[in-house]
């Protein structure tokens, strides 16, 4: 996966991302304990605030197209099948492991089902899938096809970075927890849910898949 040379405009696009990456980062963890209502487990506020950051810069800067970015409502002609396959085979991947290694412990409920299936997978898809990873494709612009699925640069650092967020985790008196495992799952759904963006142009089948693994993981 060759790269074009870097050139003033490259520089500006990265720039850009790690500015938006670096907001995301921290207004997730720093809103985090801010409560909404009484009974709140979930980081409802960190995840609406840079899901409103995150279509604010769409629709302000202009940079990314709703092609890039995924969000418009066609598909790419004959991706339909193809991702449907490979979303329905992550899913069944995600719950064979869930019975496999399921804890007797469970927090579902319907904050649960409310938060992990609508505003956590499309916050984090419009952020990472629509909008890094659309960055990342205008600088490493080479792709390799891969059954029908467009694999690049984009795509692992995307995912890497999306791994890595949520294995390292800051618990009180700002003592870092790295759990391996979280890493490799997230990169692992990281890479369908680029792969799914990228193969039909469109951000909804990474919000689905991401919001089916999430449910899954979290019955």
């Amino acid at each position: 996966m060759a790269k074009r040379n870097w050139e003033k405009s490259d520089r500006r696009i990265i720039a850009v991302f790690f500015v938006l990456f670096l907001l995301w980062s921290v207004l997730t963890t720093g809103l985090s304990g801010i409560r909404l209502f009484e009974t709140q487990q979930w980081n409802w506020t960190g995840k609406l605030i840079t899901l409103l950051l995150g279509l604010f810069f769409i629709y302000r800067s202009k940079l990314l197209s709703n092609k890039e970015t995924g969000l418009r409502v066609r598909f790419t002609q004959g991706s339909f099948k193809p991702v449907v396959i490979l979303l329905l085979a992550a899913v069944a991947l995600r719950a064979g492991i869930y019975f496999a290694f399921q804890s007797t412990s469970s927090n579902f409920n319907t904050e649960t089902v409310l938060f992990q299936g609508s505003l956590s997978a499309i916050s984090d898809e419009i952020i990472f899938r629509g909008i890094l990873l659309a960055l990342l494709n205008k600088v490493f612009t080479s792709k390799e096809d891969t059954f029908g699925f467009s694999l690049s640069w984009g795509v692992l650092i995307s995912s890497l970075l999306f791994g890595l967020t949520q294995g390292f985790v800051l618990q009180d008196g700002l003592h870092l927890q790295i759990n391996l495992v979280r890493i490799l799952l997230s990169f692992f759904t990281g890479i369908i849910a680029a792969l799914l963006k990228e193969r039909s142009e469109n951000i909804l089948p990474a919000i689905v898949f991401h919001a089916l693994w999430n449910l899954i993981g979290n019955h």
